[in-house]
């Protein structure tokens, strides 16, 4: 099993020099992939999301320049957010410059204004997705180009470079993120992997047999289950919060069930805490674990 962290990027962690020590520490100690989230513009009050929070395709580009082995996720980009064109250019050029390192995970959204301020739809953000999704692909995976689709068409375009120059013809994998239904038929029929949040180890195996059930519907090979996980404290129990032995067996729990990467996504006021508990769980829980 593989090991990520979602990199936070707002308050305390907005500086640049802040993010290049969170992103170079934790390479250096073993995590193997690093993650951003997706918010472009949010609500005056908005008690969940920050108001003050780097743009995740910058902050990919600008981690890329600093880091050198880890993989480099979005967890998860909305693609109605943005055209699919810039999209898939932007991160095809990324990928290209940091040597292959690029994995993107999408999603459908959730924030109806954040929608009305971007003019996008709210009410058909699952069919723009899937359309998306299918024109990053076009553009990836053909040399000429052409797509017809409800929101956008083109003909005989040419798109490089393309994200397998680095990859030696592969492309970018797509992740696609959600727990529910409409989220995994979207990972079987157009991702490459499925990209869950917040399951237990019973709750993670369930959703990977509906998840392979899927696959075999659309007649495509189960990807890479990647679970995203925001561990609460001892007192409020669940995976991952007990002792670090408790936390290991939650850790062979949940390979058990199917998951083949971790993505932490834990709390600190300040980068020394975060990064002293990111430390102490790679020291005496991971590393533990694999043996």
């Amino acid at each position: 099993m593989r090991f990520g962290v979602a990199l936070p990027q707002a308050g305390p962690f907005l500086a640049p020099e802040v993010q290049m020590r969170m992103a170079t520490t934790l390479e250096g100690i073993g995590y193997q992939s690093l993650w951003t989230s997706d918010h472009i513009i949010v609500p005056a009050g908005e008690r969940y999301i920050p108001e003050s929070m780097h743009e995740p395709l910058a902050l990919v580009a600008w981690l890329a320049a600093h880091t050198t082995t880890v993989d480099l996720g979005i967890s998860v980009l909305i693609l109605p957010y943005r055209d699919p064109v810039f999209t898939a250019k932007f991160l095809a050029s990324v990928d290209v410059l940091s040597g292959g390192r690029v994995v993107l995970g999408v999603g459908a959204g959730w924030l109806e204004q954040e929608f009305d301020a971007l003019s996008a739809s709210y009410a058909d953000r699952g069919a723009v997705t899937d359309e998306y999704l299918r024109v990053i692909r076009n553009l990836w995976e053909t040399e000429t180009s052409s797509f017809h689709g409800r929101w956008k068409n083109y003909d005989d375009m040419r798109l490089f470079p393309k994200a397998s120059n680095s990859r030696n013809g592969a492309t970018i994998p797509i992740t696609v993120g959600g727990n529910m239904a409409p989220s995994m038929r979207r990972a079987a029929e157009l991702g490459d992997s499925w990209h869950p949040i917040n399951l237990a180890p019973a709750e993670l195996r369930a959703g990977v047999i509906e998840y392979h059930r899927q696959c075999e519907r659309f007649e495509r090979a189960p990807g890479r289950v990647i679970l995203r996980h925001m561990p609460r404290g001892p007192e409020a129990g669940g995976p991952l919060s007990g002792t670090d032995a408790e936390q290991q067996a939650d850790l062979a729990a949940y390979a058990d069930a199917g998951c083949d990467e971790l993505l932490m996504s834990l709390a600190g006021r300040t980068p020394d805490t975060l990064l002293a508990r990111l430390e102490h769980f790679m020291t005496e829980v991971i590393r533990p674990f694999r043996g």
